[in-house]
């Protein structure tokens, strides 16, 4: 295609953009119709390659260099000015509403990771540390996609000026796509959150819009077959956004559906530029939404992260007020900060400058990080409030450090607590919610004098379940594993204990719950597996699942009062997902020697279920117990769990 196409303004491009920003705004904000919308990044990724390699093999094929000092102090010129302010004033928010001191720590670390453009590899590590802070509400995490860019723009230029323009040029940097493109296959089902933050797995996105940016164009063009391509692309790209129901699988080969289509838009607006899709996307309303979208995304992710600090469980019609909030902020940035600085003449012709500045601004965010870290450890030290939330944090409870697996591992691993002489046992199966109730189960066992034998998983359920939608699951090698081990050993019962609340990507819910259905059949699985062995089994019922992180929202009350705790209360009406548990009784029915225990009116008293009880913290995160409030539950733990007829049994015999 003719490169002549990207180094002028394109209202229809302009527009493009528009889409793209209107998609993942509209998706954060939580519009049920839209949750999809992230692939709006996609779309900017694509529209990038497009531009900026149409750009750079212009200059090479006129003057046969690029000018790398002059194309880096662009980007920084473009980019920089509305970054700084964004950061700094994020930052400023973090401390000025009240964050917990530890979720202040993490986001001065992550606008570390933003301002030197590697946020993409420290989400990616953080996202994979099971234990870790959950992501979701780090007023920076967005910064990981303009991460992305700049690693690929570091490296694309020298591709360009390796190879010769023609044949050659689009031989290799097809090869390179490809490369990447399975990349992004093979690693969304073997490590998801590589596949999504890190650039070899996402480079194949900029790299198709270069390759069109680069294709000769056809001298006999068809404007009618490009405004049909055109359309056929913007719907393509809608489409993709209503269908997806959150971001399990994605990228794989489910990004090449968003990004065929903006291969399509650009396409068609290029051959037939002024009609279909080009017209509309030309129209106003989404040039000036493509115009901000740069500042738009800055601010849209701290917006509603603040947003929902200030008030817990905020609605999506909330969500979408915060959102129009940004969009504000978002046009007062483009007004003053980042047009004046495109335009002013005397700055025009400095790369030196510009680079410099770039090291300076650098600087001045690592340094205001590094206070604001030191803030946090300050304000954690001095009061014991905040020291305690922040044990709370970790307290995963009483089990040593190789009884579970994590990671890369899905080796069933076994251990065993109490008298090698006890002649009865109970095995504990699950994830990281029967993990919670290992301290309980040790306490409650060695009182009756059992043994305890344990096989845990983090992320993999005790039932037949796949919440983070994986393509190749590998959790039931895992499950296989542990219940033939578990049976090998002949316990008298095993408990199963799962997560059974929303669909996850990484540690992040999605819209969708786990369907009744694919409970009820997953938990019959692992029933008849355990009644073919003659094994009793009692499933412990899955603990409330709050809207919010506990630890954090009680944070923000320090200081108030213990009334103030009260608001972190919540809903029981939701979080006891009733039709969860419904399904798994429904998957024992015909089979005999199945037992529920449900511990979960000790933390739901009628309506409201309790952030605290007594001076305890009753959740470490979203959704996890503490090891302290569980640990509390070993009396009633014990006295129910060994009421079961199946202890009677034994006893008998």
């Amino acid at each position: 295609m003719n490169a002549s196409a990207t180094d002028r303004f394109r209202p229809d491009l302009e527009g493009l953009r528009g889409v793209a920003i209107l998609l993942v705004v509209a998706c954060h904000c939580g519009i049920a119709w839209c949750a999809g919308g992230f692939i709006g990044v996609d779309v900017f990724f694509v529209l990038s390659g497009f531009l900026i390699t149409g750009l750079l093999a212009q200059e090479h094929r006129d003057t046969s260099r690029i000018d790398l000092p002059g194309f880096f102090a662009r980007r920084v010129r473009r980019l920089l000015p509305a970054a700084l302010f964004v950061f700094l004033l994020t930052l400023w928010a973090a401390v000025a509403l009240l964050l917990a001191p530890q979720e202040i720590e993490m986001a001065a670390r992550s606008a570390i990771a933003a301002a030197c453009y590697v946020s993409n590899l420290f989400f990616d590590r953080t996202a994979a540390d099971y234990f870790a802070a959950s992501i979701a509400a780090n007023p920076f995490l967005h910064t990981w996609s303009l991460a992305v860019e700049e690693q690929f723009y570091l490296l694309w230029p020298w591709l360009i000026l390796a190879t010769r323009p023609g044949k050659p040029r689009i031989v290799v940097l097809g090869a390179l796509t490809a490369v990447s493109f399975a990349c992004a296959v093979l690693s969304t089902n073997i490590v998801p959150t590589f596949a999504f933050y890190e650039l070899p797995a996402r480079a194949w996105e900029f790299a198709a819009g270069g390759l069109l940016a680069i294709m000769p164009g056809s001298k006999a063009s068809a404007p009618k077959r490009a405004v049909v391509v055109g359309i056929a692309g913007i719907c393509l790209i809608l489409g993709t956004a209503v269908a997806l129901r959150g971001g399990a699988g994605f990228p794989g080969w489910i990004a090449s559906l968003p990004v065929a289509g903006t291969l399509a838009v650009l396409y068609s607006c290029t051959q037939a530029p002024g009609r279909g899709v080009s017209s509309m996307l030309g129209a106003a309303p989404l040039r000036f939404l493509g115009a901000r979208s740069y500042s738009w995304y800055l601010w849209h992710w701290p917006f509603l992260v603040y947003t929902g600090v200030v008030l817990p469980g905020v609605t999506v019609g909330g969500k979408i007020l915060a959102g129009a909030a940004a969009l504000l902020a978002a046009a007062v940035t483009f007004r003053y900060i980042e047009s004046p600085m495109r335009r002013l003449p005397v700055l025009d012709g400095r790369a030196r400058m510009w680079l410099g500045m770039a090291g300076v601004a650098t600087i001045v965010i690592v340094s205001g990080s590094y206070a604001v870290i030191g803030h946090a450890r300050q304000q954690f030290a001095l009061d014991s409030e905040f020291r305690k939330i922040g044990n709370a944090l970790a307290d995963v409870g009483n089990i040593p450090k190789g009884c579970w697996s994590e990671g890369k591992s899905f080796e069933a691993k076994i251990c065993e607590f109490g008298s090698a002489d006890a002649t009865r046992s109970i095995a504990l199966l699950g994830d990281s919610h029967a993990m919670q109730w290992v301290g309980p189960m040790r306490t409650a066992t060695s009182l009756q004098g059992w043994r305890l034998i344990i096989s845990m998983r983090l992320g993999c359920s005790a039932s037949e379940l796949n919440p983070h939608r994986l393509k190749v699951d590998r959790c039931l090698g895992w499950r296989s594993q542990a219940m033939e081990k578990i049976i090998a050993m002949h316990p008298t019962a095993v408990v199963i204990a799962s997560y059974n609340g929303w669909t996850l990507v990484g540690d992040e819910l999605t819209p969708d719950t786990i369907s009744p259905e694919e409970i009820r059949v997953g938990t019959r699985h692992t029933l008849m597996e355990f009644a073919r062995a003659g094994i009793p089994v009692v499933i412990l019922r899955d603990t409330p699942l709050p809207p919010f992180n506990i630890p954090s929202c009680l944070a923000r009350q320090v200081g108030r009062g213990l009334a103030a705790q009260k608001e972190c209360d919540f809903d029981a009406a939701v979080a006891l997902n009733a039709s969860a548990f419904a399904a798994e009784h429904s998957a024992a029915e015909g089979l005999a020697n199945i037992y529920f225990l449900d511990m979960n009116d000790l933390i739901c008293l009628g309506t409201r279920c309790a952030a605290t009880s007594g001076p305890l913290i009753i959740y470490r995160d979203k959704d996890h117990l503490t090891g302290s409030f569980a640990q509390s539950l070993a009396p009633m733990l014990q006295a129910r769990l060994f009421q079961l007829p199946f202890t009677q049994a034994t006893a008998a015999r």
